[in-house]
């Protein structure tokens, strides 16, 4: 269950450091269903799952999310996603 209490519990985890909750059944769970909580500040390093989807939602700040291509040998950008739970935008 996501309540206040299990959040604040992650946010004080990621003040001190960017914290992963695990949410995969089992070892064998190939899925990328993890919750993230990140610091203010905190800048996540361009990566890309080549086998699997991502979903990102907000559940409780705001966030920015860059999507890129691949152009040639560097990373062009394409687009951008303002997440934000006080507005009411929470995913994509």
């Amino acid at each position: 269950v996501f309540d206040k209490e299990f959040l604040d519990a992650m946010l004080a985890r990621a003040a001190k450091s960017s914290y992963k909750h695990d949410l995969r059944n089992s070892a064998t769970d190939t899925s990328q269903r993890m919750l993230n909580a990140l610091a203010v500040g905190t800048d996540v390093p361009i990566y890309r799952h080549e086998d699997t989807v991502e979903t990102v939602i907000c559940l409780c700040g705001r966030l920015e999310e860059i999507i890129y291509e691949r152009d040639r040998e560097a990373f062009k950008e394409v687009s951008r996603y303002l997440l934000c739970s006080h507005e009411g935008r929470y995913g994509m």
